[in-house]
């Protein structure tokens, strides 16, 4: 077992620009679902792109150290390149039993994702809880330092350093989200929505099989919208999603309408 080699190490950024896929809004069924019924909905969902180059403040490298070689904390230049594909579709299926709605889905935005629903539904008003995995391929640039480090169990070994220096890389990589809504029905067929979500486009914080010396931070978004279900299988809502972070240098926003289909 002493003999059996392990790597170790790490990765500082110095300038990085990473792409991140805005999740589009998700507000649940949106309608008085009956009691102890089930519902599908498949929902197209169709966005006013507002593509952003966000600088990321205050984003700093913790220290790496390795057998060798060690490098001290230092500042990090990092871009979210946030992007938003301006077709995405969806499909939900929901069961109410009583009051308590639980539900499952999956979707394209425009990379394939899981998701996972829960809350109340009432006749007046709902609230949920939802949670999503999701995978993209993504594109960054990135000039980076790196300890590699290869050692044994029993505690020896040795360190190289070097630079990832890449332009227009492309990866693939899990990103998750999740988030509480609310709804509120104040006339007939009418639906007053809100969505606050955390999405995490870089779910793991690793670069080319090194850990990276800081986090990704997280996207928050500001749904606000409207809705309306006619013909009892037809639904349209239109709203405003408002982009944010810790560290981001501005807010971003746009436009979304979605159109559903219940059965």
């Amino acid at each position: 077992m002493p003999f059996f080699f392990v790597g170790c190490g790490g990765v500082q950024v110095h300038r990085g620009r990473f792409e991140a896929m805005a999740p589009d809004a998700y507000v649940g069924p949106a309608f008085a679902v009956k009691n102890d019924s089930n519902v599908r909905k498949v929902n197209v969902s169709l966005r006013i792109p507002n593509n952003k180059h966000v600088h990321l403040n205050g984003i700093e490298n913790d220290a790496v150290e390795g057998y060798e070689y060690s490098f001290g904390p230092s500042e990090a230049d990092v871009y979210y390149d946030l992007k938003m594909f301006p077709v995405s579709a969806s499909f939900d299926y929901f069961t109410k039993k009583r009051f308590m709605l639980g539900g499952i889905g999956f979707g394209f935005n425009p990379y394939p994702y899981f998701r996972l629903t829960g809350g109340v539904n009432s006749s007046y008003f709902e609230m949920g809880a939802f949670s999503s995995l999701g995978l993209a391929i993504v594109s960054y640039s990135v000039y980076a330092s790196y300890i590699d480090d290869q050692g044994n169990l029993a505690g020896a070994g040795t360190s190289t350093k070097g630079v990832i220096d890449c332009d227009g890389c492309i990866d693939v990589r899990f990103n998750g989200n999740f988030g509480l809504y609310v709804n509120v029905f104040p006339f007939r067929n009418f639906t007053l929505s809100y969505s606050l979500s955390a999405f995490k486009p870089w779910l793991f914080n690793d670069l080319e099989g090194y850990p990276l010396a800081f986090a990704f931070p997280f996207i928050f978004s500001h749904y606000f919208g409207v809705g309306y279900t006619f013909a009892r299988h037809y639904q349209f809502s239109l709203g405003a999603n408002i982009h944010w972070g810790n560290n981001f240098s501005e807010k971003v926003w746009n436009l979304e309408s979605k159109f559903s289909f219940l059965f």
